[in-house]
């Protein structure tokens, strides 16, 4: 017969045995379920909870040597040099933004000169074509001027 173990069952027994000392295997717990509930779970999840209970088991780390005076003055020092490096960065940022500003300025300044440029540009080439186009009615006009003077003069 198919017997489910609960959670409850398996942490329970998982802690006892924790507490009493010792290095403790999931085959250990398993042999020990099966002695207890005649029934062992499924591995996965029994090594799943076991691994939970095992680790919440384990004392907290102490800290290593010295006296808590010297960690707190190694905290109060580490706080300000993290102060420090972020107000460095937050006045980094803030001339990275300036930069930005004033070359994002300097370009449109640019472009707007160039824009006009091409405007003059347009107007100059405009320019030149009338020039040669009045410059061409000048030569025509001499030109039939000469001849109706070399007409005349014959």
């Amino acid at each position: 017969m198919n017997q489910q173990l609960s959670e409850g069952q398996v942490r329970a027994t998982c802690r006892e045995l924790l507490r009493g000392g010792g290095r403790l295997s999931g085959r250990q717990l398993r042999l020990e379920l099966r002695q207890r509930f005649g029934a062992v779970g499924k591995t996965e999840r029994i090594f799943s909870i076991w691994r939970e209970e095992a680790a919440r088991a384990r004392p907290a780390p102490a800290p290593a040597t010295g006296d808590v005076a010297q960690w707190e003055r190694r905290l109060a020092e580490s706080e300000s040099r993290a102060a420090a490096l972020q107000a460095r960065a937050e006045l980094a940022e803030y001339r990275e933004q300036a930069h930005q500003e004033r070359w994002a300025l300097e370009i449109d300044r640019l472009r707007q000169r160039l824009q006009a440029q091409e405007g003059r540009e347009a107007e100059l080439r405009h320019l030149r074509d009338r020039v040669l186009e009045l410059s061409r009615e000048l030569m025509a006009a001499r030109a039939g001027r000469a001849g109706h003077n070399d007409v005349e003069a014959d």
